[in-house]
């Protein structure tokens, strides 16, 4: 059976009565067992005799020293086989087996987490993976981290499917569409918003203060988790949506190769953020080439690119104009139906059913139907 990996985070009060026998534990870990495998590994960096550049065992030397300063956070970790949690009164309780004696601290996890908690209880859990406790230092918590092994729910049978494209201008647009009984598209969604200009701006600082020869690193670390914490957020409005409206995900197949300075957020991490919290809730997910998907008509087809002119798109055939990003989104979504993944009504299937088809083609004189948010189906407007 395959299973997803799920990280559920709870703590530990400094005050639990079992905490004083785990952090004694926790001391001959972060001092004894760390210097020892820090004393290892410069031995072999002060080796004469390996043949590696004096740069490369310096580089290993500083990230050890950064690494050792930040001991009071590291991580511990127990194996599933020497924990397990315990659901007893409406309270939840983990066991830690330590060298002398059992630890037993109790555990406060977030509401919307107790019915996922209460599937790992018992000993010898399948579904409870490695924990990870991380002491913090400022307000006396026990930071613990519980990943749990859950099997992988079956796709649902989408309703619409929704294109996600990753844009020059904005940092994700994604639109639904649907075949029956002709080409549909409702709900355009601007993902990200209040992303883009704070980027820009970390962008133009980092790039300033590396020209004037200033200290640009901070400006670096807040421009990598800035574009880090956009990615997981505009994931999540994805998916949430796709959920919603009871969906199915295209994007574009990309590769690493697809990462450039061009666009504002990481497209192969974006995708990937995406296709994880579609495996773990459920949603179906496909991927589609990412050829021609900007400079393409959605109405005629026509593939030319003078097509596109910075944010807007001027079909130079037909005369169709909107919005570049939300007309490539429309392209993913479309190339998604093209290949007879498109939701079937009920009238239709038993048609395709009858005939022998498995899915309903979608000719080139179909009508092409355009719903706003929220409007009424029945007054779409067709062109």
């Amino acid at each position: 059976m395959e299973t997803v990996k799920l990280c559920v985070k709870g703590v530990i009060s400094p005050r639990d009565a079992g905490l004083r026998k785990l952090m004694r534990e926790y001391v001959n870990y972060k001092k004894i067992l760390i210097p020892k495998v820090q004393q290892a590994v410069r031995q072999v960096i002060k080796d004469r005799g390996i043949s590696v550049y004096a740069q490369q065992k310096w580089m290993v030397d500083k990230k050890l020293s950064e690494y050792l300063k930040n001991l009071p956070l590291h991580p511990m970790p127990f194996h599933n086989q020497s924990v397990f949690i315990e659901h007893k009164d409406g309270r939840f309780r983990i066991h830690f087996k330590t060298k002398k004696e059992e630890a037993i601290c109790r555990l406060s996890v977030p509401a919307k987490y107790h019915d996922l908690i209460k599937r790992a209880c018992g000993k010898d859990n399948p579904v409870l993976g490695q924990v990870e406790l991380m002491e913090d230092r400022k307000y006396g918590w026990v930071n613990c981290h519980i990943v749990l092994r859950l099997p992988r729910p079956e796709p649902y049978a989408p309703k619409w499917w929704m294109g996600v494209d990753v844009g020059w201008n904005k940092l994700a647009t994604s639109i639904l569409a649907t075949a029956n009984p002709h080409l549909t598209f409702s709900h355009p969604t601007v993902h990200g918003k209040d992303f883009k200009t704070r980027i820009i701006q970390l962008r133009h600082l980092l790039k300033d203060y590396a020209r004037k020869g200033k200290a640009w690193k901070k400006w670096d670390f807040r421009l990598k988790n800035t574009i880090k914490y956009a990615v997981g957020t505009v994931a999540k409005e994805i998916v949430a949506k796709a959920e919603r409206h009871r969906a199915g995900v295209v994007m574009e197949n990309l590769t690493f190769k697809s990462q450039t300075k061009r666009w504002l957020i990481p497209r192969y991490k974006l995708m990937v953020a995406v296709k994880t919290l579609c495996k773990i809730r459920g949603i179906p997910f496909r991927l589609v080439a990412a050829k021609n998907t900007s400079i393409s008509c959605p109405k005629c087809g026509c593939i030319n690119a003078k097509n596109r002119s910075g944010e807007r798109f001027n079909c130079k055939s037909c005369g169709y104009q909107a919005d570049a990003d939300i007309t490539a989104s429309m392209n993913i979504a479309k190339e998604a139906i093209d290949m007879g993944l498109a939701p079937m009504s009920t009238e239709a299937a038993d048609l395709s059913a009858a005939s022998g088809d498995v899915a309903t083609p979608l000719s080139a004189d179909e009508p092409m139907t355009f719903i706003k948010a929220g409007a009424n189906p029945r007054k779409a407007k067709t062109r």
